[in-house]
């Protein structure tokens, strides 16, 4: 039993990866891109941050209306947004 288990999780592990790396091999077209390890990521600073700045918005009606672990969880995904953001524009200006 313990070896079919171990067998299922390594064939959804593989297959994750594999349906993982198909986008980033199709976005190849873009204002911005970045290169990563053979693969070409598109990336656009400007709709990050402003996504980021509505997701921020959001976390702050979840904090009001007292949801806070709503609110927690809103507000690292707009600091994830904005690293991210940071992360395409130093590329970009170190390519």
């Amino acid at each position: 039993m313990r070896r079919t288990t171990t067998l299922a999780v390594t064939v959804a592990m593989a297959g994750g990866l594999l349906f993982a790396a198909a986008p980033a091999q199709a976005a190849t077209s873009g204002t911005q891109a970045v290169a990563m390890s053979g693969g070409v990521i598109t990336c656009h600073p400007e709709e990050l941050r402003q996504e980021a700045a509505q997701t921020e918005r959001a976390a702050q009606r979840a904090r009001a209306a007292g949801r806070i672990e709503e609110a927690r969880r809103l507000f690292a995904r707009a600091d994830a947004l904005r690293a991210k953001a940071k992360q395409c524009e130093d590329a970009d200006n170190n390519a």
